[in-house]
């Protein structure tokens, strides 16, 4: 049935549900309080939650909103580290991959990747046979545990030159034998992952809040107490205590060190990973890989350069990734228009059939990871390795404080697992099992998408279009029904391919505090291309019903999402009242 309540009811629900939570962050005692909503933080967050931990999760700008949501979103498997020797490695991609898309089906897929195979060498199909059949053998469970069988990742095989230029048609070169074929995963939205994550932490207790920054941390006889807190909105505040302070803020965990002046800052260089989004499909149902004239230095079998990767993503062609070293501070990354045309021309270069120009280029994910030991000026790259976890009171620190950056997004959940095992046995409460590896998040509880879409389809009838269910079902999984509850339930927004109830639902229910919040990590509707102008004030209009905006807060709110083009800052992305 449609919703009935009163706008003033509905402007004051998100306010009092918020207010709750800060009312709670300053006047409980927690065993653990995680610092940074991206995906290593919210992990650790539910994990710890599930474990039995008293758990309170800030992040200072929007959940999943900064480099989580900035990738090519890949979950990797690990096949290039064959070519480094590191199985353990890719024995823990692999489980890590198989771990997300069983978590999450309605935001997961198996991808398809090429690897053009050229002549009799290390780059023909020989040698590319052999990698194949030795990552058959060490990655042999990669569907353990895995009951949606769409979800599974198939075996690697071959192509004949005919069959990948069949497929391929622009990317015939001399001495073309064809190609091999594996399989990674392909997340649909990134930060919505992060955002089912949080929810799911939430349901297991935990207390989650946006837009709340640590400032610093509350020290007694050198450990800590718990960290200062300032909420965005009011500008106010609060001292939240805890027994254990779980640094997990990815890039932006040095610096936030050096503000507490607690302890030496981490040391770990950073590499900034440009993605850029092509306004249209360039491939058919299978991403590329194609070599660049960049070279691997940690390669021991190498099949000659680096490989950057083309990838289809709904009506668009995901390229990355481009890779620089970062030394700057990493709150004001930016991603320039030469560094854009750069990445575009070496595109060109390495397949100069496909005609990629800079007006191609709408959207440019960038964002801050740990990288190898590298000369600023290098061009041949080595990347980074392993996740960083400290233990500062181990080190010399506060004891109770520990520190968290992921190597990548896909290892996100197992740093959680091994921050939540350290703060465990820091609180001597004894060994405890992880259960996040196998636990669906919030919506991913089903195991046939297609009855999920059936189920939808029923309650929705003909008149709405099958991408408008495709939309409700990859967006909201199961929790599809809360959605229809909302007002205008059967009306579309001017994009024709999304209901106004998901804006609705995800101001009122889903702690979004700005229009982008709703447009670019819940829903995903303008991280491809811009969005019209109708598109955005239609979205304005229901947030600013929902949350209480004036007219100027929503034209303010706008122009914001204006300014996400090409590249926003994720720094620009947090609250700003108008």
């Amino acid at each position: 049935m449609p919703d009935t309540q009163s706008a003033e009811a509905r402007a004051g629900a998100p306010n009092k549900e918020r207010a709750n939570s800060l009312a709670r962050l300053s006047n409980e005692h927690f065993d653990i309080v995680v610092i940074g909503g991206g995906i290593a933080g919210a992990c650790t967050a539910w994990d710890a939650a599930m474990r039995g931990l008293k758990v309170a999760l800030i992040d200072r700008a929007d959940f999943g909103g900064g480099t989580s949501a900035q990738s090519l979103k890949v979950l990797h498997g690990g096949i290039r580290y064959l070519q480094h020797l590191d199985i353990v490695r890719l024995r823990e991609s692999c489980a890590e991959r198989a771990a997300f898309l069983r978590m999450a089906p309605h935001l997961t897929r198996p991808l398809s990747f090429a690897l053009p195979t050229f002549g009799v060498g290390m780059r023909g199909k020989l040698p590319l046979r052999a990698a194949f059949q030795l990552l058959n053998v060490f990655t042999a469970g990669r569907n353990r545990g895995i009951a949606n069988v769409a979800q599974h990742i198939p075996a690697p095989f071959i192509l004949s030159k005919r069959e990948f230029l069949e497929k391929f048609p622009a990317f015939d070169a001399p001495d073309l034998t064809g190609a091999g074929v594996f399989f990674d995963g392909q997340m649909l939205n990134p930060a919505r992952i992060v955002l089912s994550i949080v929810r799911s932490a939430q349901t297991a207790s935990a207390v989650a809040l946006n837009y709340c920054s640590a400032d610093g941390l509350l020290l007694r006889d050198g450990r800590v107490e718990g960290v200062i807190a300032k909420d965005a909105l009011s500008g106010n505040s609060i001292e939240l205590r805890a027994r254990i302070v779980a640094n997990l803020s990815g890039p932006y965990a040095p610096a936030f060190l050096q503000q507490a002046k607690a302890c030496a800052t981490l040391n770990v260089p950073l590499s900034r990973d440009m993605a850029i989004v092509i306004n249209r499909k360039l491939l058919p149902g299978m991403g590329i890989g194609i070599q660049t004239k960049y070279k691997d230095p940690d390669a021991w079998l190498s099949r000659g350069n680096r490989h950057l990767f083309m990838a289809p993503w709904r009506d668009y062609t995901l390229i990355g990734v481009h890779s620089r070293v970062y030394e700057g501070d990493p709150f004001k990354l930016t991603v320039t228009e030469e560094e854009i045309q750069g990445f575009v021309d070496e595109v060109r270069e390495a397949c100069p059939a496909l005609g990629v120009s800079r007006g191609d280029v709408v959207v440019v994910n960038a964002g801050l990871l740990p990288f190898g030991e590298n000369d600023p000026s290098a061009k041949d790259l080595s990347f980074g390795k392993r996740s960083v976890l400290v233990d500062h009171g181990a080190s010399g620190g506060p004891e109770g404080l520990i520190s968290g950056m992921s190597v990548r997004w896909t290892m996100g959940r197992l740093l959680g697992e091994k921050a939540t095992d350290l703060a465990l046995r820091k609180l001597q409460l004894g060994a405890r099992a992880c259960r996040t590896r196998a636990t669906p998040v919030h919506g991913g509880d089903f195991q046939d998408r297609e009855e999920l879409m059936r189920a939808i389809m029923k309650h929705t009838g003909p008149a709405t279009p099958a991408s408008a269910v495709t939309h409700l079902a990859d967006t909201f999984g199961t929790h599809w029904s809360e959605v229809l509850k909302m007002n205008d339930s059967t009306t579309l927004l001017p994009d024709g391919a999304t209901l106004a109830a998901e804006v609705r639902y995800a101001a009122r229910s889903e702690m979004a505090v700005t229009l982008a919040d709703i447009v670019l990590r819940r829903l995903d509707l303008g991280t491809g291309s811009t969005m019209s102008s109708q598109l955005l004030s239609a979205c304005a209009q229901i947030a600013g019903e929902e949350l209480g905006w004036s007219a100027q807060r929503q034209s303010a709110e706008i122009a914001r999402i204006a300014q996400s083009y090409p590249f926003a800052n994720p720094v620009s992305q947090q609250f700003v009242s108008a």
